[in-house]
C-alpha cells in the first residue's frame, strides 16, 4: 500500500487556490489504488471549506496537527482535547499583546479569543467568530493557535513560556504557533491512522512546507517539500509542487 500524506496550506492549497494540476494528480494517485490523506493543522470545518469548493476528495484526514483523525467523510475516528485550564492560562498570559489567539473545536467555525492585530485575519483561518475569553472553560478546545506575523522575538518568547509552563505539544507553522494536547503531532497522528488501518508497513510519502510537517517527514518512506521553504534540508526531495511529486512517484 502506498499513501500520500498532504499538508494543506502552502502545499495543496496555495495562494487560496488548488490548481487543476494538483487536483488531477491527487485523482490519478487515488485511481492507481493508492491512498491520499490530508495532514494539516486545519479544523474539520476549515478543511471542508478548503477542499470541497474545489471538488477535492481524500481518503482520510489527520487534522488539528494530529489531534483528530477522520475518514474521508469527516467522521471522527480519534480525538483529543486541550485541558481548559491550559487554554485559559495561555489566553490570560497573552491577551493585550500584538497577536491573535484562535481556538478550534470539533464543530463550528474557528474562533478568536483575542484580536491584538487591529482586525487583521490570516487567510489560513478565515471566517472566524469572536468568543468571550470567559467562556473558554465551557467549550471543548482541540487546538489553539497564536498568530504572530512579523515578530520573531515574540514568537520565541511565546514558545519559551509555553514549554516552561504547559504540558502540551507545540509547533511553528509559518507565523502561527500551534498548541496541541501532549504527544500529538502530524507524525503521531499518521502513525495512529496507519495502525488503525492495519497498514503499519505502508510506503508513506509526505508533502509539506513548514516546521509542523517535520514530525511526519521524519517517519516517511520519502519526504517532499518545495523551492524556497525553510525545511528543504530536512527532506528527501524538493519538487515544484504536489503534482510534480505525485507524478514522479506514479512514473516509477
Amino acid at each position: 500500500m502506498k499513501i500520500a500524506a498532504l499538508d494543506m496550506d502552502g502545499t495543496v492549497y496555495v495562494n487560496e487556490d488548488i490548481t487543476e494540476a494538483v487536483k488531477e494528480a491527487i485523482t490519478a494517485w487515488r485511481d492507481a489504488g493508492n491512498l491520499a490523506i490530508s495532514a494539516t493543522g486545519k479544523s474539520i470545518a476549515n478543511a471542508r471549506n478548503t477542499l470541497e469548493p474545489f471538488g477535492v476528495e481524500l481518503d482520510y484526514h489527520v487534522l488539528y496537527n494530529g489531534t483528530v483523525i477522520t475518514d474521508g467523510d469527516y467522521c471522527i475516528l480519534h480525538e483529543e482535547h486541550l485541558p481548559s485550564d491550559i487554554v485559559q492560562a495561555v489566553i490570560n498570559r497573552y491577551t493585550g499583546l500584538p497577536l491573535n489567539i484562535y481556538l478550534t473545536g470539533l464543530s463550528g467555525a474557528d474562533q478568536v479569543a483575542w484580536d491584538g492585530l487591529a482586525g487583521r485575519e490570516s487567510s489560513m483561518v478565515a471566517n472566524t467568530e469572536v468568543v468571550d475569553p470567559g467562556d473558554v472553560a465551557k467549550r471543548s478546545t482541540v487546538l489553539m493557535s497564536l498568530w504572530i506575523p512579523g515578530n520573531a522575538e515574540l514568537r520565541r518568547e511565546v514558545d519559551e513560556w509555553v514549554r516552561a509552563n504547559c504540558a502540551v505539544e507545540s509547533s511553528f507553522n509559518c507565523d502561527f504557533y500551534d498548541i496541541m494536547p501532549p504527544g500529538h503531532n502530524k507524525g503521531e497522528g499518521l502513525t495512529r491512522l496507519l495502525d488503525h488501518l492495519g497498514h503499519e508497513e505502508a510506503e508513506l510519502y509526505t508533502f509539506g512546507d513548514s516546521f509542523n510537517d517535520l514530525s511526519m517527514h521524519s517517519i516517511a518512506t520519502e519526504s517532499f517539500t518545495f523551492p524556497g521553504t525553510q525545511i528543504a534540508d530536512e527532506v528527501d526531495h524538493v519538487v515544484p509542487d504536489v503534482a510534480a511529486g505525485l507524478s514522479l512517484l506514479l512514473d516509477r
